[in-house]
C-alpha cells in the first residue's frame, strides 16, 4: 500500500497532503485568481489564492467525462463564463491571470469589464490575459518558487481531490531557465490544468505583493498593513 511517486514528479504526496486545512475562502475575501482553459480533452480550471495567507482553493475544475459520454464532449463555455463572473462578484479579486489559449474572446471581455477592480495587470496587453506560451523565464522562476513553498509548508490548500490529482500529475520539465512543469506525455489523460491555474493565481499574488500597490486593512485594529 505504499505510495509510489514517479522519479520526475514535480510534487510528492507527502509534500502536498500535510498542507490541507479545514479553513475555506469565503465571500468578501481578498484573492487572486488563476485560469487555465481547455476545449475538449484538456481540463479547465479556475483557482483562487487568498492574499493574506496563501490559502489555495479551486473554485471549479471541469474535466471530460469518461466513457461514451466523453467522446463528443466539449466544455460548456457559458457555464465557465458564469463561474468566472460569479467569482469576480463574490470575492474581492485583486489580480486575475488567465492563460489566453483557446479563450481569447472571453478573456478580452473579462478584462474590459472588470479591469478597474484589479490592482495589477496580467500583462502589458491585458488586465487578465497572460499567455503561457510566452514569458518562459518568469513562469519557470515562479514554478520553482511555488514548488519550494509547497516543500517548505509556506502555503495551505482546501484538500480538493481533483486539484490534488492535477498537482501530483505534474512532472519536472527542465529548460534553460530552470525547472518548469508538464504532463507525463503530450496527450496524456493525466491532467495538470489545475496545477497550471494554481500557479497563475499564485504568480498573480506574488506580483501583487511585489508591486507595492497592495494594502491590506487590519480589520481588528483598523490599520493598513503591507504584505511582503
Amino acid at each position: 500500500n505504499a505510495v509510489v511517486t514517479a522519479e520526475d514528479s514535480l510534487i510528492a504526496p507527502q509534500e502536498w497532503d500535510p498542507l490541507s486545512v479545514e479553513e475555506r475562502i469565503i465571500p468578501g475575501d481578498e484573492v487572486t485568481l488563476g485560469f487555465d482553459g481547455g476545449k475538449s480533452d484538456d481540463a479547465t480550471a479556475l483557482v483562487a489564492v487568498r492574499v493574506r495567507d496563501r490559502l489555495v482553493q479551486p473554485l471549479a475544475i471541469w474535466e471530460q467525462p469518461d466513457g461514451p459520454e466523453g467522446k463528443l464532449w466539449e466544455i460548456d463555455r457559458v457555464a465557465v463564463d458564469g463561474a468566472v463572473r460569479n467569482a469576480l462578484e463574490t470575492y474581492r479579486v485583486k489580480a486575475f491571470f488567465a492563460d489566453v489559449a483557446l479563450w481569447e474572446s472571453y478573456i478580452d471581455a473579462w478584462s474590459q469589464e472588470y479591469r478597474k477592480r484589479f490592482v495589477i495587470k496580467a500583462s502589458p496587453q491585458s488586465a487578465v490575459g497572460r499567455d503561457m506560451r510566452n514569458g518562459l523565464q518568469e513562469l519557470t522562476q515562479h514554478n520553482e518558487r511555488l514548488v519550494a513553498a509547497i516543500a517548505h509548508g509556506s502555503l495551505t490548500h482546501s484538500g480538493d481531490r481533483t486539484l490534488r490529482r492535477h498537482v501530483l500529475n505534474a512532472r519536472r520539465r527542465p529548460n534553460r531557465y530552470g525547472m518548469s512543469f508538464g504532463k507525463d506525455v503530450a496527450k496524456s489523460s493525466r491532467k495538470v490544468d489545475g496545477y497550471a491555474a494554481m500557479m497563475l493565481a499564485d504568480l498573480a499574488r506574488h506580483k501583487l505583493l511585489e508591486s507595492g500597490k497592495y494594502r491590506q486593512r487590519n480589520r481588528k485594529a483598523g490599520r493598513v498593513v503591507v504584505l511582503r
